[in-house]
């Protein structure tokens, strides 16, 4: 059975309110990359410099410091990546919703 305009544009209400919401984390991603990116140019820094890890670091090795926050830039980066989709499906759920002849 296909669904009507007027049920998917009434499932579509749902989606764009969760799209929405999703969007909204945008900036606390490029918040936590830039973190991320800092964080990496400090360790750098300090394995360039010669300076042994931190006594209250947990990891064993600069690589494994270093491999630990490589993943979670690509973590943010994707995330980031998903929400420029998101942005555009937020745009043809409104469009659709706003337009679509109900008849």
């Amino acid at each position: 059975m296909a669904m009507s305009v007027v049920g998917a544009k009434i499932a579509l209400e749902g989606v764009i309110i969760k799209t929405e919401k999703s969007i909204e984390r945008e900036v606390a991603y490029l918040k936590e990359l830039a973190d991320d990116r800092a964080a990496l140019s400090h360790i750098d820094q300090l394995q360039a410099d010669g300076e042994p890890l931190p006594s209250n670091n947990p990891y064993g090795s600069f690589s494994e410091w270093k491999d630990q926050i490589e993943k979670e830039i690509k973590i943010s980066q994707n995330s980031l990546d998903r929400i420029e989709i998101e942005k555009a499906e937020l745009m043809a759920f409104n469009y659709f919703v706003e337009t679509a002849p109900e008849e």
